[in-house]
């Protein structure tokens, strides 16, 4: 029998839907969703987001949204649908967009709040997407997607002046993934605040694309082109 710390995402998505399965209330529920609750903590597939900021806080900052986190999926694992995004994006797109954010004024304190770097969407706030948590993951896919698919090589065109071969595509990908700006940069062997500012400008340059994108056509139609 496979262990929990070995469970891959398919495996830890599988035992979500069977949560799912048994009524609300159950014993057989609960066993299955603190199986799943164990399988999360021990899988190494938590997204880390800002990793690299608020030294000698972050880890408490960490294990308080993570417990935010795992409380909000017991109460709410109903909320999940499959169709709109694998499991383990649900999860860290609720322990990055809301849960680690809500976690660093209980631990630093709101006077001290330190401005945490936005991921894409909430650097695009006009782009009115709902509030609606599902809708907000969704219109996230399919965002990346775009720029994974990149049908005009527009993102891929988009590079850094003095680094021809580091382009926006590359980049964005690394950084929805959780992949910190530390680590970006240690990779790519070009100064975080050289990559940071490209990232931002470019998010900007983009804006428009990405709203006629949220707003208009599907995507399934863009890559069938």
């Amino acid at each position: 029998m496979l262990t929990n710390e070995y469970m891959n995402e398919q495996q830890l998505q599988e035992l979500a839907l069977q949560v799912q399965k048994h009524p609300l209330g159950t014993t057989a529920r609960r066993i299955t969703l603190s199986k799943l609750i164990d399988a999360m903590y021990c899988s190494g597939k938590l997204c880390h987001p800002y990793k690299g900021q608020f030294p000698g806080v972050y880890e408490q900052i960490y294990q308080e949204a993570v417990q935010d986190l795992f409380l909000y999926i017991c109460k709410n694992l109903h909320k999940y649908d499959p169709e709109r995004a694998s499991f383990m994006t649900w999860v860290n797109m609720l322990l990055s967009k809301r849960f680690f954010k809500e976690a660093i004024p209980k631990i630093i304190g709101n006077a001290n709040e330190t401005n945490v770097e936005s991921s894409v969407l909430e650097n695009m706030e006009d782009l009115a997407f709902d509030e609606n948590e599902d809708n907000y993951i969704s219109a996230f896919k399919k965002i990346r997607r775009y720029i994974e698919i990149d049908p005009k090589g527009i993102f891929k065109q988009a590079h850094i002046k003095k680094y021809p071969k580091v382009n926006f595509q590359e980049i964005a990908v690394k950084r929805w993934s959780g992949i910190s700006w530390k680590d970006i940069s240690e990779e790519l062997n070009i100064p975080v605040a050289t990559l940071s500012s490209f990232y931002q400008r470019s998010l900007e340059k983009f804006r428009d694309e990405f709203r006629n994108l949220c707003g208009g056509e599907d995507l399934q139609q863009i890559a069938s082109k």
